[in-house]
Parts: structure tokens; C-alpha cells; sequence
């Protein structure tokens, strides 16, 4: 369908265009994992914060409570991570188990070849401005967290 100027001049517009081609080449390369990137991305933010709780990983995704315990329950079942005893009496501490890691290690070679082709007519330069770009309109404000 024809894209008018209006359309091609919406910067959301085609951040979202972009995105839905890139998370449909994703949701392709890890076919495989049977894990969609959404669950993927937790178990990176698991690894890279262990012991983190439900609360947190769930407001690092953007999720409620209850999406955010479905997500770690499936994650569970699939011998992926596994809930240890938090600081408290009402947390867990979620941990990547090395069934995890592995796994992730996987998927993560499979998401850098679907990065790399559909990025394929940017030049290194190119990407690298892109990225630049792209976290001066979103930055990571979890950091903090």
C-alpha cells in the first residue's frame, strides 16, 4: 500500500514499521528456542542481574505483576532459570541456570545473524550512527534501577 508524506515523515511511524520487520525476523531466528524475544530479553536481564526479583523484571520489560509471573513460571518450567529465596520473606531471587546460559548463548548467536541481515545494507558506520540514534530517543532509564 502507498505511503503518503504524512506516513513517511512520522519518525514513530517508522520506528514502528522497522520494529515490527525486526521482530518478525526475531520471532523466525529463535523459532527454534520456542522462546519469544520478550522471553529472551528476561533471561538477559536475569543473567546480567542475578537475584533480581519478579518486581524488578517485570518493570524492566514494561509488564504487570501478573504477565510478569506468567513470563517466570514459563522460564521455570522450561529449566531456563529457577526462583531462589529473596531478601525477604515475599521475593524471589531469580537465577539463569546453565541449561539457561546455554540456551541463551544460542539464541543470542541466532538474534546476531538476524540482526546482521536485516541491517545487511547499512554500512558499520551507518549502524553504528543508527544505535547512537535510536538510545538518544529511548535511553535505557533502568539503569537506575
Amino acid at each position: 500500500m502507498k505511503q503518503g508524506a504524512d506516513l513517511q515523515s512520522l519518525i514513530g511511524y517508522q520506528v514502528q514499521r522497522a520494529n515490527l520487520r525486526m521482530d518478525a525476523d526475531a520471532r523466525a531466528a529463535l523459532a527454534d528456542h520456542d522462546l519469544s524475544p520478550a522471553k529472551m530479553t528476561a533471561l538477559i536481564l536475569i543473567r546480567d542481574n542475578p537475584g533480581c526479583d519478579q518486581t524488578a523484571l517485570g518493570r524492566a520489560l514494561s509488564i504487570n505483576r501478573s504477565s510478569a509471573m506468567k513470563l517466570v513460571n514459563i522460564l521455570v518450567d522450561k529449566g531456563l532459570i529457577e526462583r531462589r529465596p529473596g531478601r525477604d520473606l515475599r521475593t524471589n531471587a531469580l537465577v539463569l541456570l546453565p541449561h539457561g546460559e546455554a540456551q541463551l548463548a544460542a539464541m543470542m548467536k541466532a538474534m546476531r545473524a538476524s540482526d546482521a541481515q536485516m541491517t545487511a545494507r547499512l554500512s558499520a558506520a551507518e549502524l553504528r550512527t543508527l544505535l547512537d540514534l535510536l538510545d538518544r530517543i529511548g535511553p535505557d532509564d533502568t539503569e537506575s534501577e
